[in-house]
């Protein structure tokens, strides 16, 4: 039993199910990135213009208007007047009448599609259902077992005097596997089931087995100084740094970006504010900006093929997005052509791993 307007199944197919519950050619497309349904009929007859509108107080719904709604399943937000305020201005409350016969009409365009469905052939719905199953149910869960490892470097006497922790749990011990096996994951322990611990060791067995070649752990800022002593609990010996707020002041930070860039630490420390000033080279966010320009111009395309039953405000918006994007990557290449600073940006830190 699927929905309609469900993202995975092909636009052709609501297509089809409204070109013969209309009446006439409809056209549907949809935008992956905005997550955005267009839609465009050849000619509008009464099944649009009369059986599937509603008329508003201010605004009539027309069937393709319904059919959008239908297809986000979302309901048109009618309003009706009352009367007048002192200024002479409507008084405005929810047109619940039009509402009700809004959602009547859409409920009616979403039903019918499983109706649609079962009238089709035993060759589609099993194409239908193939195209399911590949998509969703084409994955079984791993499970990682990580009770073989030794982790050679770990001091448990400075863990268990420290913490009183005497050894490392299977579930934390699996984690680590994981991470170290996928290169990266979500730790996903419930609070007091060692995270803090989780990441510590599994930075440090990265960076042993290289894996990693400068690990970084990011934490909330109330946070940050625990997980420093929790990693030199458990590693006394390691070369991290931790950053404090004194070295992110705006005197000291390209000191900091270039201690961290000429020295090879087993893992650096510090929170999420302090890891969103650190800057990011201009070949990255030119790569960012140009990825994002792409998707505005093959999304004008989408909306330009569907003619003039296209929102002329969403078009309108989209060109802008890609002047101003235009615009940013001109300064960046600007930036790229004429820059002379020394401050030291992500990539030239060495990092190349997030916890």
């Amino acid at each position: 039993d699927f929905n309609f307007g469900e993202r995975w199944i092909p636009t052709g197919m609501f297509s089809a199910y409204m070109t013969q519950l209309y009446g006439t050619d409809i056209r549907i497309g949809y935008s992956e990135s905005m997550d955005e349904f267009s839609v465009a009929c050849s000619e509008k007859n009464m099944k649009i213009t009369e059986e599937f509108c509603v008329h508003g107080y201010y605004r009539t719904y027309d069937g393709i208007a319904l059919l959008k709604h239908a297809l986000h399943n979302t309901c048109p937000d009618m309003m009706k007047s009352i009367g007048k305020d002192d200024n002479g201005n409507d008084i405005k409350v929810r047109d619940a009448e039009g509402i009700q016969l809004a959602n009547a009409k859409i409920d009616e365009i979403r039903n019918g599609f499983s109706d649609w469905l079962e009238e089709q052939s035993p060759e589609f719905k099993e194409r239908l259902t193939d195209m399911y199953n590949r998509k969703f149910n084409c994955y079984v869960r791993p499970t990682y077992d990580g009770s073989h490892q030794t982790f050679p470097d770990l001091d448990m006497k400075s863990l268990e005097r420290r913490y009183g922790i005497k050894s490392i749990y299977g579930s934390q011990k699996d984690c680590i596997w994981m991470l170290k096996q996928n290169g990266g994951g979500i730790c996903d322990h419930e609070v007091g089931t060692g995270k803090t611990l989780i990441m510590c060791i599994a930075a440090h067995e990265m960076k042993r087995l290289g894996l990693a070649h400068k690990p970084m752990i990011i934490g909330l800022k109330a946070n940050v100084a625990e997980i420093a002593v929790t990693y030199l609990a458990a590693y006394p010996n390691a070369r991290i740094l931790y950053a404090s707020e004194k070295d992110f002041s705006t005197a000291n930070r390209i000191k900091f970006f270039n201690t961290i860039k000429n020295n090879d630490f087993d893992c650096v420390i510090m929170s999420h504010d302090q890891f969103g000033k650190i800057p990011q080279s201009p070949e990255l966010q030119q790569e960012i900006l140009q990825a994002e320009l792409d998707s505005v111009e093959e999304n004008l395309e989408v909306l330009r093929a569907q003619g003039k039953e296209v929102s002329k405000k969403m078009l309108r918006g989209l060109e802008k997005r890609k002047f101003n994007l235009e615009a940013k990557l001109e300064r960046i290449a600007y930036q790229i052509e004429t820059r002379t600073d020394d401050v030291c940006d992500f990539k030239q830190m060495g990092i190349d791993h997030l916890f």
